[in-house]
């Protein structure tokens, strides 16, 4: 069995995490559960951008493992606990903050993926931590091409935002505020991301310990910075 990009174990994982997260998330749980999915979908659709290209020097990953999703799922999940338990608190700026963290944690995964899949049509890259140039598909490397298609893929995750029309974030300045901190975590993640790559090289962490610390670092940015505009 595969659904998009990915295989079987892949797929049983995500219909676990999907659960999950619909169940925490209670009132926000299908927007939760749709924003995993959108996000699932936007990976398929960058992974097949320059297909020929990335076969040619043997950078095309078609298919995800469960290990993918264990990497990329698990912070959504844990934001969506917190959510679940922050509903008893009372306190709606909590429940916000945890919601724009979720957001900018699937923002952060959607920036890693489409910086990588549409970096590496860029040319060399540079390390972040040593500034030097680097392979094509080396852990840690970033082209500007790649920064951008990240912040892309970032805006695209968080402008989602605006769509909800009622519960926690309807009225408009305040999804103002959490597009905003949501796509600033969201980045930052990706960059936190190609940080802990250069380390993968020295033996410390892999590219699925990367992604999830990328996507709590900038999911824990977009709430500090949450907290400190409201």
């Amino acid at each position: 069995m595969e659904f998009l990009t990915l295989n079987g174990y892949g797929f049983v994982g995500a219909v676990v995490f999907g659960a999950l997260i619909l169940f925490f998330g209670l009132g926000m749980g299908p927007y939760f559960l749709i924003l995993m999915l959108y996000f699932l979908a936007l990976s398929a659709v960058v992974t097949a951008i320059g297909k020929r290209y990335k076969k040619s020097i043997n950078q095309y990953e078609r298919f995800r493992t469960i290990r993918n999703v264990i990497a990329n799922g698990a912070w959504p999940l844990i934001m969506s606990i917190a959510f679940y338990f922050s509903a008893g608190s009372g306190s709606v700026v909590l429940q916000i903050a945890i919601f724009v963290g979720f957001v900018s944690a699937v923002a952060g995964v959607a920036a890693d993926k489409f910086s990588s899949e549409i970096g590496i049509m860029d040319g060399k890259p540079l390390q972040l931590v040593s500034f030097k140039r680097v392979k094509k598909g080396i852990s840690g490397g970033v082209t500007a091409l790649g920064l951008g298609a990240g912040l892309f893929g970032a805006f695209l995750i968080s402008a989602t935002v605006f769509l909800l029309k009622s519960g926690l974030v309807s009225n408009s300045s305040l999804a103002v505020v959490a597009f905003a901190c949501a796509l600033v975590g969201g980045f930052l993640g990706t960059i936190f991301d190609s940080v802990l790559g250069y380390y993968e090289s020295k033996g410390i962490g892999n590219k699925f310990t990367s992604n999830f610390f990328g996507s709590a670092f900038g999911s824990i940015a977009a709430m500090l910075i949450f907290a400190a505009v409201i």
